[in-house]
């Protein structure tokens, strides 16, 4: 989630505790290693294979059944089988919803890769670049947050307690790289958040569909909230603001990274459970993300050059 190249100076942490500085280090020296592997994925075959991964599922088992057969991609999409996470448990609509905007942007991709070999221009464009990645990164963090918030709330025994772990781990660590006011208010969000879940549950009874749909908007609102954050300070033309983004996003990181880690255990369970296309749906939608990361990269040296040429 990235969108500039920050400046050395831009990249320095204002808190020099030792833990931040430290955590700080060790994030760079990941983020060196991590930036040199995905450089060699060239952004037409990210874009290519994660749109064709995901439109595949139409014909995998992706659709889970308490009490039946998995189902396919296409079963899914005529409202047969749940979409294996959080939100299609909670929500049928809302998960086969999600689905379909999963299969949409990988028809939308993949009309850009094929429009975009005829029409090279097409890719470098800056707005149109930046707004497809935006779009593809909202979709999978939800699904990274969906994912790993199913793990967190119907797990049992020290399954629970491991994903409870990696929850707390999540929520905690951005403190170590964001401004002490912003992480406060991250807090206070969470905490307010969880509390209003606690009495909205003991007041419903059993089997309380306003229950059930507090519950979708309860999860749809806190994974939104990084999401936002990620908004706020990227796309901010305040230079105030936009110097704070490197700690942001160094945040963020920290944030997500544990929920892709259960993302991971998660995608075991799916396998077990025979609903393993959603391994080549998440990975398809994580590779679109990325493609489209580099295609926006690529396009703001152009857009820089521009504008200095006008003036």
């Amino acid at each position: 989630m990235t969108d500039a190249t920050p400046s050395q100076a831009d990249a320095t942490p204002r808190s020099q505790g030792a833990a931040r500085l430290q955590a700080w280090e060790v994030q760079e020296r990941a983020a060196r290693i991590a930036r040199a592997l995905l450089a060699r994925i060239r952004p037409r075959l990210s874009l290519t294979t994660g749109s064709l991964l995901v439109l595949l599922t139409l014909f995998l088992p992706i659709g889970y059944e308490a009490c039946g057969p998995p189902r396919t991609g296409f079963e899914l999409v005529r409202g047969q089988g749940d979409w294996p996470s959080f939100l299609g448990i909670t929500s049928a609509a809302g998960g086969r919803g999600f689905y379909i905007a999963c299969l949409l942007l990988a028809a939308v991709t993949l009309l850009f890769v094929l429009l975009s070999a005829s029409r090279p221009q097409v890719s470098r464009r800056p707005a149109l670049a930046s707004g497809l990645f935006r779009l593809a990164g909202t979709v999978s963090l939800f699904l990274v947050f969906d994912l790993c918030f199913l793990l967190v709330v119907l797990t049992r025994g020290w399954q629970s307690a491991a994903a409870s772990a990696l929850a707390a781990i999540s929520c905690l660590s951005p403190g170590l790289f964001w401004p002490k006011r912003l992480f406060i208010g991250w807090l206070s969000v969470i905490v307010s958040w969880i509390s209003l879940l606690f009495v909205v549950e003991a007041l419903a009874t059993p089997g309380d569909a306003a229950f059930e749909r507090f519950l979708v908007l309860f999860e749809v609102v806190w994974a939104l909230v990084p999401v936002g954050i990620w908004y706020r300070f990227s796309l901010t033309r305040s230079p105030e603001v936009r110097a704070q983004w490197p700690e942001i996003r160094a945040g963020l990181v920290a944030f997500y990274t544990p929920a892709v880690v259960g993302n991971l255990w998660f995608l075991a369970v799916a396998v077990q459970e025979r609903v393993w296309g959603l391994v080549p749906c998440y990975f398809g939608i994580l590779l679109m993300a990325l493609g489209y990361m580099h295609l926006a990269k690529r396009a703001e040296p152009a857009q820089s050059t521009a504008t200095s040429s006008g003036t």
